[in-house]
């Protein structure tokens, strides 16, 4: 079984970021990339463009894109071959082997790594319209259905806009477009979904003059070619919205964490110390997985890098501890 220093698990942002930093610390490095199956579960084959990160404004699937080109930049730095693979592999298990991990992979192939990085983010959950979420992926691909306010709420200026939610995150939203973009009025679609607003929200609510609609959204208006109109209500409400706020929550992809008995918060996402340290000695979190951070680009990559720093450090200590016993020893 190989050995290595340092497992990269997750071929998005934050996973080129670790795999990257590991590589330039001269750390043996091992990318777990994962296939298209897992590519297209993932947020970084949805971000079609990005406007908040200075450079990346002419850039087509821009995280796709530095993921690409970063590979290909280290495999053709011939001072640092060898040090890093990368591998278009899913990890299918984690495991705890002393202070060590075992990740299998493909048909019972497995390698052996002193510690992991985890990279493996999240998927937004998608609006059910008449039993599938088919109907809103066009004018998500389009940049009409946001998901991140932060990256995207500049998209929503000259617009009329809706929220499909049900809790109080989503009235939070539609209040912070009113605030920051001059909505004149954001109705929330909860989709069928009974409303669970606190007191507090309702208040909000109430000051922003936002109606709820309880009904299902029985129709998509517009076509993926000329862009989002609106919805129509399974109870005849026509709703016009040009551009449409998703916020249903996320599906955090945290199996191999919590199947070695990872902490995580109520949204699945892991908990971890300042250097993304996971509960699980050794195995470290970063990217959209990471609780009560921002999920953005620049934040992944700041994670990464300071993960995969830290990793670097307790191998270099370690080295050295050892080098000085072998020389007390031969002393």
């Amino acid at each position: 079984m190989e050995q290595v220093d340092l497992a990269v698990i997750g071929g998005g942002g934050a996973g080129a970021m670790a795999y990257l930093r590991g590589v330039l610390n001269c750390d043996r490095t091992v990318l777990f990339m994962g296939d298209k199956k897992t590519s297209r579960r993932g947020r970084a084959m949805w971000v079609g463009e990005v406007d908040n990160i200075p450079g990346m404004h002419d850039m087509k699937r821009p995280i796709l894109g530095t993921v690409k080109s970063t590979l290909a930049w280290i495999d053709g730095q011939e001072p640092l071959q060898g040090i890093g693979t990368a591998m278009k592999d899913i990890a299918t298990s984690l495991e705890q082997d002393g202070e060590e991990f075992v990740v299998k992979y493909g048909e019972g192939q497995a390698v052996r790594a002193r510690y992991v990085i985890l990279a493996t983010g999240i998927m937004d959950v998608q609006p059910e319209i008449n039993g599938s979420i088919d109907p809103i992926f066009p004018y998500a691909n389009r940049g009409e259905a946001i998901y991140c306010v932060r990256c995207d709420g500049h998209r929503t200026l000259g617009h009329t806009l809706s929220v499909i939610g049900h809790n109080s995150t989503a009235a939070s939203i539609a209040a912070m477009m009113i605030q920051r973009y001059r909505h004149n009025q954001v109705p929330i679609l909860t989709n069928g979904t009974d409303p669970d607003f606190s007191e507090s929200t309702e208040k909000l609510m109430a000051v922003y003059d936002m109606p709820v609609h309880t009904s299902p959204i029985a129709e998509v208006l517009g076509t993926p070619r000329t862009g989002l109109e609106g919805f129509v209500l399974a109870d005849g409400t026509r709703v016009d919205s040009s551009r449409t706020i998703v916020s249903l929550g996320i599906i955090a992809y945290n199996q191999l964490l919590t199947g070695l008995g990872g902490e995580v918060d109520g949204s699945g996402k892991a908990i971890v110390s300042e250097k993304y340290e996971s509960s699980i000695p050794g195995l470290f979190v970063v990217g959209d997985l990471v609780a009560g951070k921002k999920m953005q680009i620049y934040t992944a990559w700041d994670e990464a890098v300071d993960a995969a720093d830290e990793i670097n450090r307790r191998l270099r200590t370690r080295a050295f501890k050892e080098k000085l016993g072998q020389s007390l020893s031969s002393g």
